[in-house]
């Protein structure tokens, strides 16, 4: 029993003793922040930031600190002035800015900080053409960690030993800094206007020289939010323009894209990597990234993955897959820029199927039709960039001409757009092309040339939606028609040029040559339904041609030659109005050659007017 006792009496004592050094230990840390000045850390928290920026630092003078749940100290009136014009503008002023800090080292009178949050900082940021900046420094501890970062780096890459002298300081990273509804003020060009960049929310940590820096922002930059997320696993040698590992990823509604790679940023800039880019819109991410290039008003979704390597005045985008209004190619572009000329956009395209319309669209501006807008079309696009691709696809259409095995060029150069074909497979045949585009001269506006080889001209017809009594049959067609306006501002009534078709061995449907003649006797006037159903006017060839000027189409040429009997026609097709106002002629072979006459019965010359409207025309026999 006196055992218990004195083991019950010795715990009673250990457990007593624990809760008074408790308490000693509880009263000495609540007796801590008595011990710390405000002062003390005020003054270390400006001479750090000084000191790792480079740059004189200004905090206001009535700090508060706080103990809980975390030491901090909070200022307000912070500036940063440029170590080279002290007197300038601040390259950062905040009105608040809040730090945390280490209980034990602020007693000591040495503290160290952690975290900050800058409340509605302004950061004024001026890039120089020696690619250095206000923020530039040649003093500071960020600037001795770039330094000996770049140092060891090129003694790296010579394979010798680092200098002696090339010490990273610990405290050349940055910690973790909250900014909170921020702005930055660039000027890139003097003469230009400051972009800005506002309501910048998000974090940048880190935490350590050879750490990984992180950055995840939130701003708003012209109209449009964007959200920023990066990363480089070597921020030293970034910051000294030396190569790093970089990842990047902007989102904004008008474009969002991802960039995996190295990246150098000084004067040679130099970027290799993944690179993966989306607009919804280019028309509205051209806009909001206010590059000087009017583009298609009807672009709209682009994608593209590729291998980028970009210099300052050229890139190739290799292993590329793009996306261009749901025209998906795969190819190798090489863009080129010069002070001397438009940006050059030149390579290889292959498409498994391509709407030509819709791809033409993405490199010209569509208005409205007409010509009272004719004359006030932007055409400065043709002035604004360079393009020099090659075309291939295994399938394609031009809007209801369908091709295949396709190979085509787009080209825009000096004032003037190209789209050849320089070979297709079309409707049996072969085909070949070009759409030409000028702004001003002879031979401005739009020119369109086609020829085609042994296709079904019915298919053709069928294709593009023209009905009536045409020859269909295997042929040859040659087209060539010019407008004084652009391609998107020409109506059918601007087209002048000439037109040739031709037949061989083919077929009229629905023309009944015996009971045209039995008509032709009793009726003043009558339609193609009233010949009934019929196999139709077979012909051994026919041969057309056309001029076309004012919304008309002038036969000069209207032959069709059948067994016995032989049609031609001249006169006006007015079709801007669909109607016709034609003359013909239906002849035997015989007479028409002046020998004599074939056997069967004996077929007269037989004239008549042929009116109303496609594709329902109307023949008035002329009574001799």
């Amino acid at each position: 029993m006196k055992f218990i006792i004195a083991q019950w009496s010795l715990r009673r004592a250990a457990i007593t003793g624990v809760l008074a050094v408790l308490a000693v230990a509880l009263a000495i840390f609540a007796s801590l922040p008595l011990a710390v000045s405000s002062g003390v850390v005020r003054d270390r928290l400006e001479r750090d930031i000084g000191a790792w920026a480079g740059h004189p630092v200004s905090l206001g003078n009535a700090p508060s600190l706080d103990f809980w749940p975390t030491p901090t100290i909070t200022l307000d009136n912070v500036d940063i002035r440029p170590a080279t014009f002290a007197g300038g503008d601040p390259i950062l002023s905040a009105d608040r800015i809040v730090a945390n800090f280490n209980l034990f080292s602020a007693v000591l009178g040495a503290p160290s900080f952690s975290q900050f949050k800058l409340i509605r900082p302004t950061f004024n940021v001026e890039l120089y053409p020696d690619t250095r900046s206000n923020w530039s420094s040649s003093s500071g501890e960020l600037a001795q960690g770039i330094a000996a970062a770049v140092a060891r780096d090129l003694a790296a890459q010579a394979g010798a030993a680092p200098p002696m002298p090339a010490t990273i300081p610990d405290s050349a990273a940055l910690g973790t800094v909250t900014i909170e509804d921020g702005t930055v003020t660039l000027i890139s060009d003097p003469g230009a206007p400051a972009e800005k960049f506002t309501a910048i929310n998000g974090t940048l940590a880190w935490t350590a020289p050879t750490a990984v820096a992180r950055a995840n922002l939130v701003a708003i930059f012209r109209g449009e939010q964007l959200t920023l997320v990066g990363s480089t696993a070597a921020p030293l040698l970034l910051l000294g323009k030396r190569l790093a590992p970089v990842e990047l990823k902007v989102s904004s509604a008008p474009l969002t894209f991802s960039f995996v790679g190295k990246a150098s940023l000084g004067a040679g800039i130099f970027v290799s990597g993944a690179l993966d880019l989306k607009s919804p819109s280019v028309r509205r991410a051209l806009e909001w990234s206010r590059a000087d290039i009017k583009p298609g008003e009807a672009l709209g979704a682009l994608e593209l993955t590729a291998k980028v390597t970009a210099e300052p005045t050229k890139a190739k985008l290799d292993d590329l897959i793009v996306m261009i209004d749901r025209n998906r190619g795969i190819g190798v572009l090489d863009i080129t820029l010069s002070d001397a000329a438009p940006p050059l956009v030149a390579g290889t395209l292959a498409f498994n199927s391509l709407d030509i319309g819709s791809f033409l669209q993405a490199f010209t501006p569509l208005p409205l039709t007409g010509a009272d807008i004719a004359s006030t079309i932007d055409t400065r696009f043709l002035h604004q960039i360079g393009l020099d691709l090659r075309l291939s696809a295994q399938s394609a259409n031009l809007g209801p001409v369908v091709l295949s095995n396709v190979a085509a060029a787009a080209r825009v150069d000096q004032g003037r757009a190209n789209f050849d074909v320089g070979d297709a497979t079309a409707y049996g045949g072969s085909l070949l092309g070009r759409i030409a585009l000028s702004e001003k001269g002879i031979e401005g506006g739009v020119k369109v040339q086609l020829s085609a080889r042994r296709i079904d001209v019915g298919s053709l017809f069928d294709a593009i939606g023209l009905t009536g009594p045409l020859p269909r049959g295997m042929g040859s067609l040659d087209m060539e028609v010019t407008s004084p306006y652009p391609t998107w501002a020409t109506a059918l009534t601007d087209l002048t040029g000439k037109v040739a078709l031709s037949v061989e061995k083919g077929v009229v449907p629905g023309l009944n040559l015996q009971k045209f003649r039995e008509l032709a006797k009793t009726e003043r006037f009558f339609d193609l339904e009233q010949l009934g159903q019929s196999t139709g006017f077979s012909f051994a060839s026919a041969q057309f041609e056309a001029t076309i000027a004012a919304g008309e189409a002038d036969l000069k040429t209207a032959e069709l030659l059948g067994e016995r009997q032989m049609i031609s026609l001249s006169g006006v097709i007015p079709y801007s109005r669909s109607s016709l106002a034609i003359a013909g002629v239906l002849a035997p072979i015989a007479a028409a050659e002046g020998a004599s006459a074939a056997s069967g019965p004996v077929l007269e010359t037989l004239k008549f007017f042929v009116g109303g409207s496609w594709p329902q025309p109307v023949i008035s026999p002329v009574t001799p």
